[in-house]
């Protein structure tokens, strides 16, 4: 019994002795991967707010993806390797997710703090449009005399007549 469980428990033991992982040689600095992680968060969120369609969402965030890493100044490849070797080493993962969590909360809380100081402007009510069931339009025209068209046509008749 001893003997199997010893067996056992040896390929564990050798299974967890491997060396620390190489760091790459495009391994993108904590605070550059803490920024770019903040603005990849950001927009994950917003994207998750605004597009409700799966589909959608995975092409906006692609997009959305390429646009952050230009924005850094960052080759894809570089920022894969980078995360890969950071999810390797969980102590340095949490450094930059704790950064990133209070960057987060801090700029939730400015938001939620402006939006309770900042009393809602009352909004005013458009003027009330003019009544106009009450308004007598004919007393805005002048009053042009018509020729009443009996008198009319019976003037023509006595006029051809003659």
């Amino acid at each position: 019994m001893k003997k199997r469980l010893c067996l056992l428990l040896l390929p564990l033991a050798l299974l967890s002795c491997t060396p620390e992982p190489e760091k790459p040689a495009d391994l993108i600095s904590e605070q550059k991967m803490t920024r770019i992680m903040i603005d990849v968060h950001l927009t994950e969120a917003a994207i998750g707010r605004t597009i409700t369609h799966y589909d959608s969402s995975r092409v906006a965030y692609r997009e959305a993806h390429k646009l952050i890493l230009k924005r850094h100044a960052v080759s894809d490849s570089a920022f894969k390797h980078s995360y890969d070797f950071y999810l390797s080493n969980p102590a340095q993962m949490d450094k930059i997710y704790e950064v990133v969590l209070d960057s987060l909360s801090l700029r939730e809380a400015k938001l939620t703090r402006a939006a309770v100081t900042e009393p809602p402007q009352p909004a005013t009510p458009p003027a009330p449009a003019p009544d106009t069931s009450k308004v007598n339009t004919l007393r805005k025209f002048k009053r042009i005399p018509l020729a009443d068209s009996l008198k009319a046509r019976q003037q023509r008749t006595k006029n051809m007549i003659k």
